[in-house]
């Protein structure tokens, strides 16, 4: 898994009624790269109220990089939550299949934690990717400028705010 390819790059896709929406081909193209099969993984953001979504072989990495974590902590004899991080990082979690051009249905948690409705803002970042609600994004403080400009000249172009 050395040479993962990653997450880059930005759209804005459409959520149908029932909470279907396609994973842009560019994305689509690093999950198929890096593991097996078509399956999203899709998690809450551990900071923002968006969510994240990656490939199965970036969630073995993660675990390995939790126990190197917990290592690290335990033998400078600090305490470390093995436990509630495992928990965030492999039980709140969901694996999505997704066909041949990408679409996929937000599981419903997800989707009404990060208040998806309408739009799905995707935007790669290296391992992971997120997903927004692109208002959400604008309106979320601490976010890059840059990044909120991205989404409201794709939602401009969409003629939608």
């Amino acid at each position: 898994m050395s040479e993962r390819e990653l997450f880059r790059g930005h759209a804005l896709n459409a959520i149908d009624g029932k909470g279907r929406v396609a994973i842009p081909a560019f994305l689509r193209s690093a999950i198929e790269k890096n593991s097996d099969g078509r399956v999203l993984i899709i998690a809450k953001h551990q900071q923002d109220p968006c969510l994240t979504g990656y490939d199965k072989g970036w969630s073995r990495l993660l675990h390995d990089r939790l126990e190197r974590e917990e290592e690290r902590e335990r033998n400078a004899g600090r305490d470390f939550d093995y436990f509630n991080n495992n928990r965030r990082a492999f039980g709140l979690v969901e694996e999505v299949p997704y066909d041949t051009s990408g679409r996929f249905i937000l599981p419903a948690f997800f989707r009404t934690k990060a208040q998806l409705t309408d739009l799905a803002f995707f935007f790669g970042t290296g391992n992971t990717f997120e997903i927004w609600n692109p208002n959400l994004l604008i309106d979320t403080p601490g976010i890059d400028e840059e990044t909120k400009d991205v989404a409201a000249f794709l939602m401009a172009e969409r003629g939608v705010r």
